[in-house]
């Protein structure tokens, strides 16, 4: 009896216990004012995300030069000194434009693009010799003349092309990148030039009786001892364009991106001039040129 007793005590004893108020045993968890884990679960927090601009359309502008290239020009009638598409100068380029965002790593633009004039073709020949007379109350002088034509051939041009390009690394600020458009390319030759008559002999006869007969070139009644005639002839012509580029972009800001890269351009297109006598003809026909661009695109929306 005594036995049962006591285990019922003992079993009161334990009750109580679990019952009773948390100590400051209880709270520590072993850690310096630390509360002890009961195994609830926590209040969730959101993940911290990051916010991006996601732009779609921007502008451009761009500089640049045209060297290195390849194609025939061909003349006819009298000389005239060509210089082949391998031989000619540097050509500045001015280009603007604007584009769309189709994802990350694509987009598309439009450009127009202008490319200042470089001489294409000189020459010089002489012209046979004339004479010019004048007779003014009882004056009669005349001069003789031999004359020298000059002229040149300036070539300037412009395209317009829609193209398509592939940004590498689209998260880094340094982008590679890779391009290929067609267009249209816009042609025109100026072909401008004059000829100078220099007097070389001459007389001025004076009525009389005998008449009196003065040689050697005046300036009498209205004559000169040279003067020049000035003309142009100009054309213009159409043909088809493309291109293929690569390059880099960096962006200077979220929205600010300079842009350097080379473009290989094929133009066509068949354009021809003639001289101002018609005594002579020059084409120019299909060509590649290389290019070196640089420019800087503004995102906008």
């Amino acid at each position: 009896m005594r036995l049962t007793y006591a285990c019922l005590a003992f079993c009161l004893a334990g009750a109580l216990g679990a019952t009773a108020p948390a100590s400051a045993g209880d709270l520590s968890n072993g850690a310096a004012n630390g509360i002890r884990d009961y195994g609830s679960p926590g209040v969730p927090v959101p993940m911290p995300t990051t916010y991006e601009e996601n732009f779609k359309w921007y502008v451009r502008g761009d500089v640049g030069v045209a060297f290195k290239n390849s194609g025939t020009i061909d003349t006819g009638g009298w000389p005239i000194s060509v210089n082949q598409p391998a031989n000619w100068t540097e050509q500045s380029i001015i280009g603007l434009g604007f584009g769309r965002y189709l994802s990350p790593s694509f987009r598309v633009e439009a450009t127009v693009d202008y490319r200042t004039e470089r001489s294409l073709a000189s020459g010089i020949k002489a012209t046979p010799d004339t004479f010019l007379q004048r007779a003014v109350a009882g004056t009669s002088a005349v001069n003789w003349y031999h004359g020298i034509q000059a002229e040149d051939v300036g070539y300037q041009n412009t395209t317009l092309l829609m193209s398509g390009y592939y940004d590498f690394n689209e998260r880094g600020k340094f982008r590679p990148y890779v391009g290929a458009g067609i267009g249209l390319a816009v042609h025109q030759l100026n072909r401008r030039g004059g000829t100078q008559y220099d007097c070389y002999d001459g007389q001025i006869t004076v009525a009389g009786t005998p008449p009196t007969v003065s040689p050697g070139c005046s300036e009498t009644n209205g004559l000169t001892y040279k003067y020049t005639n000035y003309s142009s002839a100009h054309s213009i012509g159409y043909g088809l364009a493309a291109q293929a580029s690569a390059g880099v972009s960096y962006a200077i800001s979220p929205r600010t991106h300079w842009d350097t890269g080379y473009r290989l351009l094929w133009q066509s297109g068949r354009i021809g001039v003639g001289s101002m006598d018609g005594l002579s003809q020059l084409h120019i026909a299909d060509r590649f040129e290389h290019e070196l661009r640089t420019g800087v695109r503004w995102d906008l929306w």
